[in-house]
């Protein structure tokens, strides 16, 4: 396959959205465990999270799309909607023109399919063959995690063992998946 150009500032993009998804691990510890007044830091970097994962979502397509491209696409289109459900959501949400309650099953519905996104893309980057076989198991295990907590808040909320392992293998698989994949973008490894 041929290199695909690709903007290094994307890398950082990817690096950002990486450091938002362990931030909003850890403000979200800290709103259950804690104090409420963190849930406000914790959506605030959910925006930032999903937002800086867009052009994450569309450097994936780009490596991607010679293998399949409409797979490629399809799969930009389905992460691309899942991120920015849960961006508008979560700004209604610091803005409190919505309440938690009214914007959680949404949320956590197209953080499933952010999810399913990760896991297409880096299925397809098996199949293209651009990236590190390590990073497509990291990529994978992040979409599963996303997928798993879904569940898990659905069943019993942040209290079920699904959610918290899920959570997990989304934070510790999407913090490596990104920032290795941002590394690689930034220094043009791809």
């Amino acid at each position: 396959m041929a290199a695909v150009q690709l903007n290094p500032i994307i890398g950082w993009a990817a690096i950002v959205s990486a450091a938002a998804t362990l931030g909003t691990l850890i403000t979200g510890i800290l709103f259950f465990a804690v104090n409420e007044k963190f849930g406000k830091a914790n959506d605030i970097l959910s925006v930032v999270q999903v937002v800086f994962m867009l052009p994450v979502a569309m450097a994936m397509y780009r490596l991607t799309r010679s293998g399949s491209r409409v797979l490629a696409l399809t799969a930009l289109a389905v992460g691309s909607i899942g991120m920015i459900i849960v961006a508008v959501l979560q700004i209604l949400l610091v803005l409190r023109a919505v309440s938690f309650k009214l914007t959680i099953g949404a949320v956590l519905a197209a953080g499933a399919v952010i999810g399913i996104w990760l896991i297409l893309a880096n299925a397809l980057a098996l199949q293209a063959g651009p990236l590190p076989w390590g990073l497509i198991v990291f990529g994978v295990a992040g979409g599963v995690g996303y997928l798993l907590s879904a569940v898990g808040f659905y069943l019993g909320e942040q209290q079920h063992p699904l959610f918290y392992s899920g959570s997990a293998l989304l934070v510790v698989g999407y913090v490596v998946w990104a920032t290795w994949l941002g590394r690689l973008l930034q220094t043009s490894g791809v």
